[in-house]
């Protein structure tokens, strides 16, 4: 899974994997060599462990089925060269789809319509949670299969804790603060939680303080048709969120020289960080030493909690030469084998009934409940999100005050849905 780019886009390098072959040359949009009984499979660049899973899915399916996966792995900015790729005519039979494009991709007439799976008998299709795949439905029709979900939790190291003599993680905004605040210490630059500049993070607060709505993360209403940024509640809970780092008792992850949150989380430079699920399988892998625990995002000043749900799908190329090997393999990947595989290699949360979740992501499903869809009106991403984030920023920055900064975010949003294609 990856998120927002947010779907705060993790820029892990993506290494070979095994004998798999991975296709050059990806974003000059040159057509990759296919052998006859082969089928193409991209995805963006992930770590050790999504590639494991990876490789076991792959495995397993060229058994099954005597095909031969030509596997790609698309570096640098993902669903750019995807659009490249559609126009050309040489985007790969199947493909990873993330929530906040896909209603670009579907729109454009890039996805292959897959209506005709509610009807196998063997997909069972009627086992996604509905909720998690209604996002895939554009007008009407099926263009992508979820693949996986998670919400935010609060990651908090367990020896910092111990070490500032703090019994337990945070269940309110108050206790946060309080947290933080007593957590950082600068001279040996180590804040108490690091906090992107990410609509995708801020949104869960905005939630917490009773704001926003029931579509697009919150920022939109359910028809995608009107933005609900502004208010009482939008300007409190950037306050709050940019005011932990005008304050510093928090810090962005470049401001400890990271990337993302994970990374300043794992290299202890920070006590706490917000992040999903994704982020489990990095810290096993890259930090194994650091102590950590997961809790629930603390509630608002009200008492209320507020989340995000985050997820990835799979898409078959509209224009694919190859659709029934294509279709083959959405199949697997998309049913109960393979997201049974993909699942318990990897520790994420499966978007079927029939596939039973590690017991490890339990703090992110239980938080499904409280959380909104990231799924956004074609363009909005790039139109809304992308200022929206900078506007966060200028806040964190001492640039704008939080009152400027959510009348703008209410501005651009209404003059993306205006304008979308």
């Amino acid at each position: 899974m990856k998120v927002s780019r947010s779907f705060a886009s993790i820029a892990i390098a993506a290494a070979t994997i095994g004998s798999i072959s991975l296709a050059t040359g990806l974003q000059s949009g040159a057509i990759p060599v296919r052998a006859a009984g082969s089928v193409s499979f991209a995805t963006f660049s992930s770590n050790p462990t999504e590639q494991a899973g990876q490789k076991k899915l792959i495995s397993s399916f060229q058994s099954k089925y005597g095909l031969h996966i030509d596997f790609q792995v698309i570096n640098g900015d993902y669903a750019t060269v995807l659009k490249t790729r559609f126009t050309a005519g040489t985007a790969p039979d199947v493909f990873y789809v993330n929530s906040d494009v896909f209603q670009d991709f579907a729109s454009s007439g890039a996805l292959l319509n897959l209506d005709f799976l509610k009807k196998s008998k063997t997909f069972g299709y009627n086992q996604y949670y509905k909720n998690l795949q209604a996002g895939y439905v554009y007008h009407g029709h099926i263009y992508g299969l979820v693949k996986d979900y998670s919400t935010l939790a609060l990651w908090y190291n367990k020896d910092k804790f111990a070490a500032a003599g703090i019994k337990s993680p945070p269940t309110t905004w108050a206790q946060l603060k309080t947290d933080a605040c007593k957590l950082t210490n600068k001279a040996n630059k180590v804040y108490g939680i690091s906090l992107s500049a990410d609509p995708a993070r801020w949104a869960a607060f905005l939630l917490a303080d009773g704001g926003g709505s029931t579509g697009g993360g919150g920022l939109l209403n359910k028809a995608q048709t009107k933005a609900y940024i502004s208010g009482k509640a939008g300007v409190d809970s950037l306050n709050f969120y940019a005011g932990l780092v005008k304050q510093g008792c928090a810090a962005q992850p470049s401001q400890v020289g990271a990337g993302w949150n994970g990374e300043a989380f794992g290299h202890e430079n920070a006590a706490m960080a917000i992040e999903g699920n994704w982020m489990t399988s990095y810290m096993q892998q890259t930090f194994p030493n650091v102590h950590w625990g997961l809790a629930p995002l603390p509630k608002g000043p009200n008492g209320k909690q507020g989340n995000l749900a985050f997820t990835s799908s799979y898409g078959v190329f509209a224009r694919s030469a190859n659709k029934a090997n294509a279709i083959k393999l959405i199949e697997y990947l998309a049913g109960k084998q393979g997201t049974t595989v993909w699942s318990h290699v990897v520790g994420y949360v499966p978007a079927r009934k029939d596939v039973k979740a590690p017991a490890i992501t339990k703090v992110f499903s239980e938080q499904t409940k409280y959380a909104k869809d990231w799924f956004f009106p074609p363009g909005f991403s790039d139109r809304a999100l992308t200022p929206i984030g900078n506007d966060i920023d200028a806040v964190m920055t001492g640039k704008m005050t939080a009152q400027q900064a959510i009348s703008d975010m209410q501005s651009k949003a209404t003059s993306a849905l205006s304008n979308a294609p």
